[in-house]
Parts: C-alpha cells; structure tokens; sequence
C-alpha cells in the first residue's frame, strides 16, 4: 500500500484503511479490472487470523468520499459493539 490516510482497529483482528494503492498491489488483488484501475482511495480491511489477508472492499474517487464512507464503517461497528 502507499501512504495509509485513515486506520481502524474494528476488532481484535480486523483493521480497517483508507489508501490508494500502487498497480501491483491492485494486479495481485483484483482478479477481474472490475473497479476502473488503480486510482483512487481504496477501502480495505486487513484480517490478522493465522496469515495476514488483505480484502479491497470498495473503490471511492476522492478522499472526501472515502473518508465519509470510512466514517460511515467505524460509527456502525462501535454502535454494534454498544449493544
């Protein structure tokens, strides 16, 4: 990954971050160019469980519009770990 703009530890295993990625990071994580190439802010979620994983969730155009949806993530996981 390049430069990580946001980080969340969801849970004890899953990180949460919002980054653009360089082209083969993106090559070796999308089997099908189904997001538009590799510009952009990525949202991915990094699971610790036996050996590091890392998942593309969503593909966002600007850094205004990750950092909503990002927000949007954190706010609902903490609500769930409310109740």
């Amino acid at each position: 990954m390049e430069d990580i703009v946001l980080k969340a530890d969801l849970d004890e295993t899953t990180c949460l971050y919002i980054s653009p990625i360089d082209r083969q990071t993106y090559e070796e994580h999308v089997l099908d160019d189904n997001l538009g190439g590799d510009r952009g802010y990525f949202v991915l979620r990094s699971r610790r469980t036996g050996f590091q994983r890392l998942e593309i969730l969503a593909k966002v155009p600007t850094l205004e519009a990750a950092a909503d949806l990002f927000d949007m993530i954190v706010a609902a996981r903490k609500m769930a770990a409310i109740n």
